[in-house]
């Protein structure tokens, strides 16, 4: 009984988690398609192994998210390899997202 109780909790915190980092990540995929690339570049800050002089897994990714949102792929791609992976995967997420939100939603509207 306990355990069953910690499992139902467990999930859904973890859901609750999902939905959280899902609709942060999705801010990420809407910000360069609706700020100027100066005031996205502002937001975040420098990688602190680039400040160093070496580099990171993301290093690249804000200028590659910045031509992503402008329509330059090719820019995109040169700027971080993965860049258009991970944008694709972090669109189908907030997709996955909104959809089971917006089902909660109308499921919840009609009890």
């Amino acid at each position: 009984m306990q355990d069953e109780r910690f499992r139902d909790h467990l999930l859904r915190a973890l859901k609750i988690v999902w939905i959280i980092l899902g609709f942060v990540s999705g801010m990420m995929i809407v910000v360069p398609f609706v700020l100027p690339s100066p005031s996205v570049f502002a937001l975040f800050p420098v990688c602190s192994a680039r400040a160093a002089g070496g580099s990171c897994i993301l290093c690249g990714m804000t200028s590659a998210f910045v031509r992503i949102g402008s329509g330059d792929f090719t820019g995109a791609q040169a700027a971080n390899a993965s860049s258009l992976a991970l944008f694709s995967l972090l669109c189908l997420n907030l997709a996955g997202v909104v959809a089971y939100t917006m089902m909660r939603a109308i499921r919840h509207a009609n009890t």
